[in-house]
C-alpha cells in the first residue's frame, strides 16, 4: 500500500450544481455535503445521480456549481486529475482501458519507476507485485495482475477499480451501484470492505436502488428526483418506505431542504 497517508477529512461539498445538455436540464441547482462515512443517494431513473457522480469524479464539467473538497474549492479536467485530488469512482460503465493489464490500469497515470543508467523506465515488476498484493485483498477472485483488463467480468471490473482507491488510500470514494455486477457471496466480501473503509474515516458516496440496504449501511441519505435534491437526513430517522414516498413524488421535501 502506498505511505502516503492522507489525513484530510474529505469533506466533499457540491454547490448548486447544475449539468444541461443542449435543452435538457440533467441538474438543477444541486447542493450536497459528504462527510467521512457513508451518504447514501437514491432516485429513480433518469433523477440525475449518476449524472452528479461523473461530475464529481472529473468526467463531466458542471454546467453550473462548485466542487469543494475540504473547504477548498476545485475543479477537475478528467477523472486523473479527481484521482490525483484523493476522489477515486466505481460507476458502472467503468473508465478502465480495455487493452491494458490490471496492474496498468492500477497505476494509471500514476506509474511506478526506476532510475537506470541516468533514464527514468517504468518498474512493471514492482507495480505488478503492488497491484497483485492489493487485489488479494479485495476479496473477490481475481486472476494475475497481468492479465488484459477486458478479459475481467463485470464485478472483477469493479474490484480493479475499489483496489486502486485502497492502494491510492482515496479520502472520498463514489460508488455507482457498486453490486450490481455480483453475486451474494462477492457482494457480502465487497461492502464488508466498504465498511472498513468507512471505518477508517473515509468518506463515501453510494447511489443505490435497494432502499434498505442504503439505509442499513449509511449515516445519512438524499434523495433526488428529476434532477434535484429533494432531502437529505440521517438514515436513522427515516424508513425505506418514507423514501420511496419523497422519490415518486408523494411526499413533498420538507420545508427546510
Amino acid at each position: 500500500m502506498t505511505t502516503d497517508d492522507q489525513t484530510r477529512p474529505g469533506v466533499l461539498e457540491v454547490r448548486d450544481v447544475g449539468k444541461s445538455y443542449g435543452a435538457v436540464r440533467a441538474l438543477s441547482d444541486v447542493s450536497l455535503t459528504f462527510a467521512p462515512g457513508l451518504t447514501a443517494i437514491v432516485g429513480d431513473n433518469g433523477a440525475g445521480k449518476t449524472t452528479l457522480m461523473k461530475i464529481v469524479a472529473g468526467v463531466h464539467a458542471p454546467t453550473s456549481g462548485q466542487l469543494f473538497l475540504d473547504g477548498e474549492m476545485v475543479s477537475f479536467s478528467s477523472p486523473l486529475s479527481a484521482r490525483k485530488a484523493g476522489i477515486e469512482a466505481l460507476y458502472q460503465d467503468l473508465a478502465l482501458a480495455d487493452t491494458l493489464s490490471i496492474a496498468e490500469n492500477i497505476f494509471l497515470g500514476r506509474e511506478t519507476t526506476s532510475r537506470m543508467f541516468g533514464l527514468r523506465l517504468l518498474d512493471r515488476r514492482r507495480m505488478e507485485r503492488a497491484a497483485q498484493e492489493v487485489i488479494g485483498s479485495v476479496g473477490i477472485r481475481m486472476p494475475s495482475a497481468r492479465t488484459v483488463v477486458r478479459d475481467l467480468s463485470g464485478g472483477q471490473r469493479q474490484a480493479v477499480a475499489l483496489a486502486r482507491a485502497i492502494y491510492f488510500n482515496a479520502s472520498v470514494l463514489l460508488l455507482d451501484e457498486p453490486t450490481a455486477a455480483l453475486g451474494p457471496k462477492e457482494t457480502a466480501a465487497f461492502m464488508a470492505l466498504i465498511e472498513g473503509i468507512v471505518g477508517r474515516g473515509k468518506t463515501v458516496v453510494m447511489v443505490a436502488h435497494n432502499l434498505t440496504m442504503a439505509l442499513g449501511m449509511s449515516k445519512s441519505v438524499a434523495v433526488m428526483r428529476a434532477g434535484r435534491v429533494i432531502t437529505q437526513m440521517d438514515s436513522a430517522s427515516t424508513t425505506p418506505e418514507e423514501l420511496n414516498a419523497f422519490i415518486v413524488g408523494a411526499k413533498d421535501a420538507p420545508s427546510h431542504a
